[in-house]
């Protein structure tokens, strides 16, 4: 019976590094697509996680990240900036820049 419960530990474990691994990646990809897109420099290529929670989404349980990142204006100052990965998907990113709050609502479901 031990081993059972260690299996299945194990395999919890790995469940979440893996579901872990993949919203890290789908969040820089995004937040470096929108990024560029409004030309502006995705700095490090990188970006940290800030927050995780359990929320509902479309009334299901579902994991809401929130990831911070830096980027460049033209006038090459570092700003800050928010990804929030929810259900799987990027829901959103935020961006503060010049005294105001610029956010990107990215509607997938």
């Amino acid at each position: 019976m031990t081993e059972l419960t260690v299996l299945i530990i194990f395999i919890a474990i790995g469940y979440y590094w893996y579901n872990q691994v993949n919203a890290l990646d789908a969040s820089r990809l995004a937040g470096k697509k929108v990024t560029n897109h409004k030309g502006w420099a995705f700095l490090d290529d990188s970006i940290s996680q800030k927050a995780i929670r359990i929320k509902p989404r479309f009334g299901k349980l579902a994991l809401l990240r929130i990831f911070e990142f830096e980027f460049s204006d033209i006038n090459a100052q570092r700003f800050n900036g928010i990804i929030t990965h929810h259900g799987g998907v990027v829901t959103e990113i935020k961006y503060f820049h010049a005294n105001e709050i610029e956010t990107v609502a990215l509607t997938q479901q």
